[in-house]
């Protein structure tokens, strides 16, 4: 796939790029680090996925993603972003954003994000008159803005301890909470209770940030998205 990630931080573009050459078939297009740039790039080349940050001087990564859909443009947007304000990911579906990695990700996630990108248009590609339900799931349940399922847990989650986390997310009185906060509320390990918040983040119905606390100490802190999602997997 043909790639153009857009970025102005020159660290996390270095990753992008050292990431991207290990995920092999990805032909690199274009490193741009401003808006005005970046639709240049769009409007001479073929592209299929944007590596796209939100902050991005003065202006909005998220105006690329709205310049795109305006003018139909088959190209799959994958966000690279510290921003996971609720208005900002809100904004990111409505614009038909394919995927969210919130800074700082790992690469089996970043990899993740461009091989569902792979598939989905690898199955538009071979289209026939005739759509079975196999291509039409690849299509459709790989995209980010498609309905979730949560039966099929990764290795090591129960579905006991998932419904114990977000009751324990649920009775928090405020939507944003820290793992080790939460942790002392579920009565969990901060590593056990890590797993479960990753999950959910990944669902989409949290979102994740990252900052280095005392003596360089990761310490993550969530928002919940969808209270009613998480009352469903408790009840």
């Amino acid at each position: 796939m043909r790639v153009l990630i857009v970025e102005d931080d020159p660290m996390v573009m270095k990753l992008n790029v050292d990431y991207l050459t290990r995920v092999g078939d990805m032909e690199l297009v274009g490193r741009c680090s401003d808006v005005t740039t970046a639709l240049v790039v769009l409007e001479r080349e073929t592209v299929d996925v944007v590596l796209l940050d939100v902050y991005l001087g003065k202006r909005s990564g998220l105006e690329v993603a709205g310049w795109l859909r305006e003018r139909n443009i088959d190209t799959d947007i994958i966000l690279i972003t510290a921003a996971s304000e609720t208005e900002t990911v809100r904004e990111a579906r409505r614009l038909g954003v394919n995927d969210f990695l919130i800074k700082p990700f790992e690469f089996k996630r970043f990899r993740e994000a461009l091989e569902a990108c792979r598939q989905r248009r690898d199955a538009l590609d071979i289209l026939s008159d005739q759509v079975d339900q196999q291509t039409l799931d690849t299509l459709f349940r790989a995209d980010s803005n498609a309905p979730r399922r949560l039966n099929g847990l990764p290795k090591g989650l129960t579905a006991h301890s998932l419904a114990q986390v977000c009751e324990a997310i649920l009775a928090l009185p405020q939507d944003e909470f820290s793992t080790e906060g939460l942790a002392e509320v579920a009565g969990m390990s901060r590593v056990s209770i890590r797993k479960y918040l990753k999950y959910l983040a990944n669902l989409g119905l949290l979102t994740e940030s990252f900052a280095y606390g005392q003596v360089g100490r990761p310490s993550f802190s969530y928002r919940c998205l969808d209270r009613e999602a998480l009352d469903r997997i408790v009840n």
